[in-house]
């Protein structure tokens, strides 16, 4: 059974609501965006800090906060 999880990335202002299944990690999300685990500052689920291994659960709200480089 599929289930929904809302995923933001920090610099966009909308959520994209994805679809998943049972058992999926936060680094599983990521490989879906194609983003790379060192492009991301922060993780954070359910409005605390989480890391890539984290269990998703029907209803998550996960927000990526990338990397900001400059000079």
């Amino acid at each position: 059974m599929n289930q929904i999880i809302k995923v933001k990335i920090a610099a966009s202002r909308q959520w994209k609501e994805l679809e998943f299944k049972a058992g999926m990690r936060v680094k599983d999300v990521l490989e879906t965006l194609r983003y790379h685990p060192a492009s991301i500052a922060l993780t954070s689920l359910n409005g605390t800090q989480s890391d890539e291994n984290a269990e998703l659960k029907d209803g998550d709200e996960l927000i990526f906060v990338p990397s900001i480089g400059g000079g």
